[in-house]
């Protein structure tokens, strides 16, 4: 309550009987606006009469409503409005009393900070018998009248005193201070007081449990990409198993339909758990000495343009390499250079996300992102000179397996062939299906090539080969023209080692794709393979060059004379090799440092690997050598060398070592591929898919970042900071 004196031009009639109550509003919408002012005042109207009406010594001085009155010309937003309600008896002959409203005067006020709200005063215990309050035991509680349940804001015993004289007069006279009559009822008061408090905390805790239980089925929904409406089919499963499985289930089943589990609930609890896991991962960054980025583009069903952009770090809490899903962000009109980097710079400020720290990045080798003058990573090197640009490995090896004319020409029949069998008509799939079941086939149809798919060339020709005699028998059996031509070309010898050349070949290739895919793979590990396979090309092209065939079974199986023309498959291994030093030449410098994070005691201190570490890195040259000298004859690191290569560098190596682990950790955070990008891709083609294809950006990255997501949140931590409701 504040102190008022009117205006003089403008102090209402008031009968000597009206009773009023003063205090003051700020003006929080325009006047202007529908309902905007007199909402205002119409609040404090209705809140002083709850409070009058709460005690029952005045209840009979209070009209069931309060009218109010506003001059709508002289408000603004943020004025403070002084306001007076009047209360009369209900036997007076009057109008029913109002609402009056007035400015101050040509003056716009704002309440000034009270300095007591921060002064920490200590709430006495005598205070509880001299004026009835009590202070909760919690954090920012203020005293509680024990006998209206008013509160005071500030802990100052003028403030008690002053609330129990003008409020409670009554009390002092039916107990009197320091009486026994006092004590007892001080007793009721507080028991009554404390039992109200802890059934409303029982009820408070268990709206956080079905709260927590919502929120942990939603995470595990969204890490099993289900749609949002799954939630309530989980429910309905629950209510369910409880009525099989439980004898008194009552109590269960109302446990359980308390549970938030609509639709609508689920969606809001995704963004909550998104948005708690994107702080995290935020927060985490920023206190990480570096990172790396991991970046690709790809269409969803409804080609949308969408950025998966991974990032790899040390998490220096847990001591531990993570990748997580940094951002799923989408392109509104073009994919050029400077719109990929548009959109990435945009995200970056606006999560304080700093350039300085980015180690290398790595792409899938568009133009868009490796333009020379507007590429995306173009673009990333202008903010920091000094990152490292890859790009993917796998892709690379990929694009290295392509065939040369004529092995090409066969690859491309074989295709036709299987599309012939599979395609041309559902009727002659039927049959072929039909056929390799009553001949107990190995396998009960062949593969569809998929052009977009790393293994699709192998596993196609492999399946093939599998059946190819079942396959010869069933074009015979069509006899069609087109068949005759497919049967004819099966059964040219040249044709079908060249077949068999394939089969091999496009299978080690396989095997190299499938070591370089999974999740947290070190680009020095990536890179071994890499170089290991390129020297297992000098050995087969030896191996077919003596006609052995000890590396090609299939070809040693089929082959039906002793010499054979091997000039096209040496060729395709020769080409192969080139094409494999050609592409990962940039990779040379970065495999140098393979040794020295794998195996660090059998480096030397003056090897190549210092030369390149100093180019790179920036690292001083005298330290390295000092320090790896150091380290080689730390007796106490002997013991760790079976270690995993994080453990050993993140867990074991001192910091005395500083240039040594800060020249690992950068290594070991550089992704050497964007296996984690396709892998997100993937989940994305499942998530948005025909029957969701009306799943916006927003949710689509908030569903994505839960699915690829490590971490788990502390549920019972947003439990408690959202606001609890039951389900109703």
């Amino acid at each position: 309550m504040s102190a008022f004196s009117w205006p003089a031009n403008r102090s209402p009639a008031v009968a000597p009987d009206m009773h009023p109550v003063v205090g003051q509003v700020r003006i929080v919408r325009r006047a202007d606006q529908p309902g905007g002012a007199q909402r205002c005042v119409k609040r404090f109207a209705d809140a002083v009469v709850r409070v009058a009406r709460s005690r029952p010594q005045r209840a009979e001085r209070v009209d069931r409503q309060a009218r109010y009155k506003i001059n709508t010309e002289t408000c603004r937003l943020g004025m403070i409005m002084f306001v007076k309600v009047y209360f009369t008896l209900p036997t007076a002959d009057i109008i029913t009393g109002g609402v009056y409203i007035y400015p101050l005067q040509n003056r716009v006020c704002f309440p000034k900070k009270r300095k007591v709200d921060n002064e920490n005063r200590k709430f006495l215990a005598e205070w509880t018998e001299q004026y009835c309050f009590t202070l909760p035991v919690r954090a920012g509680a203020v005293p509680v009248c024990l006998i209206c349940n008013s509160t005071v804001a500030v802990v100052k015993c003028a403030n008690l005193k002053r609330h129990y004289d003008t409020m409670h007069k009554d009390f002092e006279k039916k107990f009197p201070l320091n009486s026994a009559a006092r004590k007892n009822k001080l007793q009721a008061y507080l028991l009554s007081y404390k039992n109200s408090t802890t059934m409303l905390v029982q009820s408070m805790t268990g709206q956080e449990k079905s709260v927590e239980a919502a929120l942990r089925v939603c995470w595990t929904l969204n890490k099993h990409q289900k749609p949002f409406t799954d939630s309530e089919i989980v429910k309905e499963c629950m209510l369910e198993v409880a009525t099989a499985l439980f004898e008194e289930k009552k109590d269960i089943i109302n446990a359980i339909q308390s549970i938030p589990l609509s639709a609508r609930s689920n969606t809001r609890r995704t963004e909550l758990l998104a948005d708690d896991n994107k702080n995290n991962l935020i927060h985490i960054l920023q206190m990480a000495p570096c990172y790396a980025i991991a970046i690709d583009e790809s269409r969803d069903i409804v080609d949308s343009e969408q950025i998966s952009i991974f990032v790899r770090f040390l998490d220096v809490e847990s001591r531990v390499f993570r990748d997580e899903l940094l951002a799923l962000l989408p392109l509104k009109c073009k994919t050029r250079g400077e719109d990929l980097f548009k959109t990435f710079d945009d995200f970056m400020t606006k999560s304080n996300i700093s350039y300085d720290k980015i180690v290398s990045i790595s792409t899938d080798g568009a133009p868009a992102m490796i333009g020379k003058e507007k590429g995306f990573v173009k673009r990333i090197k202008d903010k920091n000179a000094e990152i490292l640009s890859y790009q993917c490995i796998i892709h690379q090896t990929s694009l290295c397996g392509k065939l040369s004319t004529t092995l090409k020409e066969v690859m491309d029949i074989m295709i036709k062939l299987i599309n012939f069998l599979r395609s041309r008509s559902a009727l002659q799939h039927r049959q072929f299906k039909d056929f390799l079941f009553e001949c107990d086939s190995v396998y009960s149809d062949l593969l569809q090539y998929n052009n977009v798919r790393w293994l699709s060339k192998g596993k196609v020709i492999e399946r093939f080969w599998s059946i190819k005699e079942e396959v010869i028998t069933f074009l015979v059996n069509l006899d069609s023209v087109e068949s005759k031509q497919y049967h004819k070309f099966l059964t040219n010898e040249s044709n079908m080692l060249s077949v068999a050349f394939l089969k091999d070949i496009l299978g080690y290739l396989n095997v190299l794709n499938t070591e370089l895919q999974g999740q947290k793979k070190l680009i020095c590990d990536l890179i071994s393979s890499v170089f290991a396979f390129r020297r297992k090309l000098e050995i087969f092209e030896e191996d077919i060059k003596n006609q052995d065939f000890i590396h090609f079974p299939t070809i040693l199986e089929y082959k039906k004379t002793p010499d054979i023309d091997c000039s096209m498959f040496l060729s395709f291994l020769s080409d192969l090799g080139e094409e494999f030093r050609k592409r990962f030449k940039d990779f040379a410098e970065i495999g140098k440092l393979s040794q020295f994070l794998k195996n660090p005691f059998e480096v030397s201190p003056t090897g190549e690997w210092i030369d390149v570490a100093t180019k790179l890195f920036k690292l001083p040259k005298s330290s390295l050598q000092i320090e790896i000298i150091d380290l080689q004859e730390d007796i106490s690191l002997q013991m760790y060398k079976t270690s995993s290569t994080e453990d050993f560098w993140i867990k074991h190596v001192l910091d005395k070592y500083m240039n040594c682990k800060t020249l690992a950790i950068k290594l070991a955070t550089m992704f050497g591929s964007t296996y984690v990008c396709e892998t997100s891709f993937s989940k994305m083609t499942f998530l948005k898919n025909r029957y969701r294809s009306r799943l916006t950006d927003h949710h689509l990255e908030n569903t994505l970042r839960i699915s690829c997501s490590p971490r788990v949140p502390d549920f019972k931590k947003l439990a408690q900071e959202k606001k609890c409701h039951f389900s109703h």
